[in-house]
């Protein structure tokens, strides 16, 4: 698949340069689960960015190569408000990014799962002031952003022995509006029945699925794209954003698949499959 990606000064500077009415949220994609969110206030969050090739030279002979370049550099993402990890696997968690814009902005907000904060502010001194605990239920304030973690299930729930959970999403809300952000999981009874309760207006979720070839080569699955599209109808939400099935060919599934089985299923519901480096504009109500 070949990608028509837009310059990267033109991201970024779409990026400083949108300003939203009320009850508006901008979102851009990174590629796999990374994405910019910008606010009516123009605070801006980033989350799970991989603006890299980092897996690529740091494990030579890997299957994880990227189908497209980074759309932005990491220097173009140290004016964000807060940097948000969803977990410590490569694609989630690059340290080359994070270490790259935080070198350039001391003291960027970077929030990690606690189970793996600590470890890495140990190893990477430069980052030491800038990490601070993701836990979850315990809400962040970024500006305007209310954001919570809620715990995620990649393959099944993983805690500490302080029950700190280890792979998370995000439930993030500002000016009125809700996003749900999932990384990383499966849909379990659990994360249903929380996000029933939440009903975010827009949700994130993956769709590159699983199989038994995949994990025997230690590639642990997410939710399938139908699954995705169902969760997303019982929980009500207004809007779904697919994610995590456009970088890496070795752990996907057809996006078409998903696309279909909408249509098929659940006519006239709102989705949008983004292209790296997308803008999506997206309104209340409309």
């Amino acid at each position: 698949m070949a990608f028509n990606i837009r310059d990267r000064l033109i991201i970024k500077q779409e990026i400083e340069r949108t300003h939203l009415p009320e009850n508006t949220l901008a979102l851009w994609s990174l590629g796999q689960s990374g994405m910019v969110i910008k606010n009516h206030h123009g605070d801006v969050i980033v989350i799970d960015p991989y603006l890299s090739s980092a897996i690529e030279k740091n494990h030579p002979g890997t299957e994880f190569i990227r189908q497209f370049p980074p759309v932005l550099e990491p220097e173009d993402i140290q004016e964000a408000d807060a940097l948000l990890v969803t977990h410590f696997h490569d694609d989630h968690m690059d340290m080359e990014t994070l270490c790259r814009a935080a070198n350039n902005r001391p003291g960027l907000p970077i929030y990690i799962p606690s189970v793996d904060a600590g470890d890495v502010a140990a190893k990477y001194a430069s980052l030491r002031q800038a990490i601070s605990p993701a836990v979850t239920h315990e809400t962040l304030h970024i500006g305007d952003f209310s954001i919570t973690p809620l715990a995620s299930a990649h393959s099944e729930y993983e805690k500490n022995a302080q029950g700190h959970h280890r792979f998370i999403g995000y439930f993030i809300e500002t000016d009125g509006l809700s996003f749900y952000h999932s990384g990383d999981t499966l849909v379990t009874a659990e994360l249903e029945e929380e996000l029933i309760q939440l009903k975010p207006d827009v949700m994130a979720l993956p769709i590159n699925g699983g199989d038994y070839s995949r994990l025997k080569r230690g590639i642990v699955p997410n939710m399938t794209s139908r699954e995705a599209a169902d969760l997303y109808n019982s929980v009500g939400s207004d809007y779904l954003l697919p994610i995590h099935y456009d970088m890496f060919p070795i752990n996907t599934d057809n996006p078409a698949h998903f696309v279909d089985y909408m249509l098929q299923r659940y006519p006239g519901s709102k989705f949008h499959l983004t292209m790296p480096g997308e803008r999506v504009i997206y309104m209340k109500g409309c």
